[in-house]
């Protein structure tokens, strides 16, 4: 597993994010140092706090470059994760599909009537049999030659006539004899096309007795097939180089052979994770991928392995700018986001309980001192968050680039898996069996026939719910799955299923209903597929139709693209309409509810990132036949919940305001509380206070959260605390690291009498007293606690600010009159396991963060 930091010198971006956070350290011991010289009574009280907020944010910095690096790592690995096993899992699907076709075609009446014939009489059998050889060819285009072989190795028939040895000794041939099934056999081999590996599949033929007669040999279209996978897969932002290794590492396909040769040695990784290698005198970032079993088949002992150079992997990585409000589900980044809030409430408070006590005075050291560590916090917050902005950005983009990767891969399974269904359809069409028995007069006869063909199709063949054999009066001769309940021999299919196949003029052309249901799916929606029947003279006399049992499928594809992660896949007409979903919320029929065309959507409270890719066909499918199904894939990876964070509050010191006549200015300390800012006279405030417990407090207020402990003055003293939110209706709740104790002490002696919890607080400024406005008499009585508003202007922009009145909410505190304001909320009490209740000398409980 490779190590961070043995990475991190690669990526710009975060060393660039590490460069400034150093710097910003060297600022705050700086101020640290020269605040210990020039004042060293007055910051006697702050400095340690200065020393902590520097040491948390070390440590921050340390965390997020490391998240950083990590995340960045990490969208690699999905990359090149997603990359590898996209094309191992494209080729085991598409492998699977060639271990039934070979056992099926090894029980062809035309091939085992030609292996069971005497030696003379298949000369006559032999150009019928290369027709029929070619015509599968034709519809199952995966296959470049089909060999048929006796017992003993000799070629009696094959479509490859640049080959023509007339026998063989290639063990497939002893193989497929031996076994019970089919064999599949890969490397250099005499029935291949020249000195290149070749990709087998062998069964043997066995005649209507069940004797051996030969063997069945399909070679598949290996390097063309994967030059399509790897041309499917490939990230046009970000090419690695990527190839297919054997059990002994060697390459065996490549998407560059120019780079990594056939045959050379490839060191593997362990599936699922990102490492370091070496290659050519190079190091690389590389994954290895074995494929996932489907249907039982594991495939060959492969695995497809990506890899990128060291030197390039981050040059050109970027992440979009993300929405900073949403919420990711991501336990460190959301860590992060807490701690670098935490710190930053803490330093507000410290900078704002070192102004209150600076005063009106002429404490000009401490403000400058103030003045610095305010300016460094902000430069420090500001870069944190870029940072950690970021590592939001670069987890955002990666959840998106899983998203459509998902995508991508969904709708090409669907394609591969319907490009066979075309295949299938033309070429039953072409069964002798069901061609004789069509041709012969309707009765329990055929009928039985037809309907005996189809159930052993259909039995090996899975993915159809039914199929069907009709004739040209649309009557269903014969069946699969006949259900007694609701027979359906004799019956007729619907006119434009017939109409289609009279238009047919060739084997190579096939039909496809519309998405809809019917009564040969069971009234459940579905593609038909259907292809025509002609006689051995060339006369239509009917069709076959193939009810694929789509939903199923469909659901079991995305299930498996989908995973383990949390979201889900559907796929979707031209018009948006639900045709299969993973999750049973979105029912076949129904329409996703957000707009598929948006990378992000909101679904109840959660967030999803979206992606929607048009499948675009396989090979000739819906590419060169004519046909379109206009269904794209559709997956919605959780992001996270929709709730959405406020921007972080930067503290402020102002100037002093340019006043000839100090009388003349009034000092006032604003807090926040939800979206709105209250002041209160700074002559009533003692401190701003962390703190670690409360207890409820019996017959108390409904706006009273319960009793605190204050040190003032060298006393100890208990206080009501009450809730501003409470106070003031605010409807939403407050981020985990809101709440802070506001302490308001009396006029005439100074001593603490309430505590205010507020959400954060925000600055201590002085003003004019004539930019005070007295509160609008149309709203005075619904605001008995605000004696006045006034503009605080930060960075060009004004915000309304409410002043307070202390003595009423002294009084309220007492069980006063209550403000109309307040009266349509009341507070929650603070939760038993958050708070003590009893005892002469209670020991305060801990202060909920989630006060409404």
């Amino acid at each position: 597993m490779v190590q961070i930091d043995d990475i991190v010198p690669y990526m710009r971006r975060v060393q660039v994010d590490e460069r400034e956070l150093r710097e910003l350290a060297l600022l705050w011991q700086m101020i640290e140092s020269s605040a210990a010289i020039s004042c060293p009574h007055d910051v006697q009280t702050i400095l340690p706090t200065l020393v902590q907020t520097r040491e948390r944010f070390d440590e921050l910095q340390r965390r997020v470059v490391h998240s950083l690096a990590a995340e960045n790592l990490a969208q690699l690995q999905d990359e090149l994760g997603a990359t590898a096993q996209c094309a191992i899992d494209i080729l085991v699907r598409n492998l699977f599909e060639r271990t039934a076709d070979v056992g099926f075609l090894a029980t062809d009446d035309a091939i085992r009537d030609f292996c069971a014939a005497a030696p003379a009489a298949r000369e006559a059998l032999l150009a019928p049999l290369q027709q029929r050889l070619d015509q599968y060819r034709n519809k199952y285009s995966v296959y470049d030659d089909i060999i048929v072989l006796d017992r003993g190795g000799t070629i009696l028939a094959r479509l490859d006539t640049a080959a023509p040895a007339p026998m063989t000794a290639d063990p497939i041939v002893a193989a497929a004899l031996a076994a019970p099934g089919y064999v599949e056999q890969f490397g250099p081999s005499e029935l291949g096309a020249g000195p290149a590996a070749a990709l087998l599949y062998a069964h043997r033929i066995a005649d209507a007795r069940g004797a051996q007669v030969g063997v069945l040999v399909l070679r598949f279209r290996f390097e063309d097939e994967m030059q399509r996978i790897f041309q499917s897969v490939a990230d046009e932002q970000h090419q690695p180089a990527l190839v297919l290794l054997d059990a002994q590492d060697r390459v065996i396909a490549s998407n560059d052979p120019m780079h990594i040769a056939l045959g050379t040695r490839v060191r593997s990784v362990a599936t699922g994770t990102v490492d370091l290698i070496s290659f050519a005198g190079r190091e690389y970032l590389a994954t290895s991928c074995a494929a996932h079993a489907y249907q039982g088949y594991q495939g060959p002992q492969w695995k497809a392995h990506a890899m990128v150079s060291l030197l390039t992997a981050f040059r050109t990585r970027s992440a979009s700018p993300g929405n900073e409000e949403l919420t990711l589900d991501n336990e460190e980044l959301r860590a992060l986001q807490l701690e670098a809030d935490a710190i930053n409430r803490n330093l507000r408070r410290v900078v704002w309980n070192g102004r209150l006590m600076a005063g009106n005075g002429d404490a000009v050291r401490l403000k400058a001192v103030l003045s610095q560590v305010n300016q460094a916090g902000v430069r420090t917050s500001e870069r944190v968050r870029l940072a950690v902005g970021d590592l939001h950005a670069t987890s955002l983009d990666r959840a998106c680039r899983q998203a459509a990767e998902t995508a991508r891969l969904a709708a090409d399974i669907m394609d591969r898996n319907l490009y066979e269904r075309a295949n299938d359809c033309r070429w039953w069409a072409l069964s002798p069996a069901l061609r004789r028995a069509l041709a012969a007069p309707a009765g329990p006869d055929s009928s039985a026939q037809i309907s005996g063909v189809l159930e052993h199709i259909n039995s090996l063949y899975t993915v159809y719910r039914r199929i069907v054999v009709f004739d040209l009066q649309g009557r269903i001769r014969g069946l699969s799955n006949e259900r007694a309940e609701r027979p359906l021999l004799g019956s007729t299919v619907a006119p434009e299923l017939l109409q289609a196949i009279r238009t047919h003029t060739g084997d190579q052309q096939y039909a496809v209903s519309p998405y809809a249901a019917s009564a040969l799916s069971d009234d459940e929606p579905t593609y038909l597929y259907l292809a025509a029947i002609r006689s051995e003279r060339g006369e239509l006399i009917g069709g076959v139709a193939l009810a694929f049992h789509a939903v199923r499928e469909f659901t079991a594809m995305l299930a498996d693209v989908i995973g383990e992660r949390r979201g889900f896949a559907a796929f979707v007409d031209a018009q948006g309409a639900v045709l299969a979903c993973n999750d049973p919320a979105h029912a076949p029929g129904s329409t996703l509810p957000f707009d598929t065309g948006n990378t992000l959507a909101v679904l109840g409270d959660e967030h999803f990132a979206v992606t929607r890719v048009r499948a675009g066909g396989y090979r000739e499918f819906k590419n060169s036949d004519r046909y379109d199904n206009q269904v794209s894939a559709v997956v919605a990876l959780r992001l996270g919940s929709s709730e959405r964070r406020r921007p972080e509050k930067l503290i402020t010191v102002a100037s002093p305001a340019l006043a000839l006549d100090r009388a003349s200015l009034i000092e006032v300390a604003i807090v926040q509380v939800g979206s709105a800012r209250y002041a209160l006279p700074a002559a009533r405030v003692l401190s701003a206070s962390l703190p670690a417990r409360i207890v409820q407090a019996p017959n108390a207020s409904r706006y009273c959260l319960g009793l605190m402990q204050v040190d003032a003055n060298d006393t100890r003293t208990v206080i009501p605390v009450i809730s501003a939110r409470g106070l003031f209706s605010v409807p939403n709740f407050p981020r985990q690291t809101d709440g802070i104790a506001i302490v308001l002490r009396r006029e005439e002696d100074a001593r603490p009498v309430l505590g205010l919890w507020v959400d954060d607080v925000v600055s201590v400024l002085e003003i004019e007293r004539s930019a005070l406005q007295p509160t609008p008499m149309e709203v005075r009585s619904q605001a008995q606690l605000v004696t006045a508003v006034f503009d605080q202007h930060d960075s060009n922009h004004a915000t309304l600010v409410q002043l307070l009145d202390v003595d009423r909410l002294e009084a309220l505190a007492k069980g006063g009159a209550v403000p109309a304001v307040a009266a349509a909320r009341a507070v929650e009490p603070v939760p038993a396991t958050l708070a003590a209740t009893g005892g002469s000398a209670p020991t305060m409980g801990r202060v909920p963060s989630l006060v409404r």
